[in-house]
């Protein structure tokens, strides 16, 4: 069973982890969105890991299959 201290950790390693991802596509020219707005990746980090996100990231392709875009939109409930 996870504490409180531990899932903080938890928290902070996928916040970490994913930042560095992000920072390592942007370099490579992909394009980051957060509801529709282009951002940083550590904007799109603090959007997306925390808990109970309603952020989900959706990855579009260019016509060669690379992935030239992840946009972060926020998933409501109808």
């Amino acid at each position: 069973m996870h504490d409180e201290r531990t899932e903080v950790e938890d928290i902070n390693a996928v916040r970490e982890h994913m930042l560095l991802r992000l920072e390592q596509m942007r370099q490579n020219g992909v394009e980051l969105f957060v509801d529709g707005r282009a951002v940083l990746p550590a904007e799109a980090v603090t959007k997306a890991v925390r808990e109970n996100s309603p952020y989900m990231a959706d990855y579009v392709l260019d016509a060669s299959g690379s992935i030239e875009q992840v946009r972060f939109d926020k998933v409501t409930r109808r």
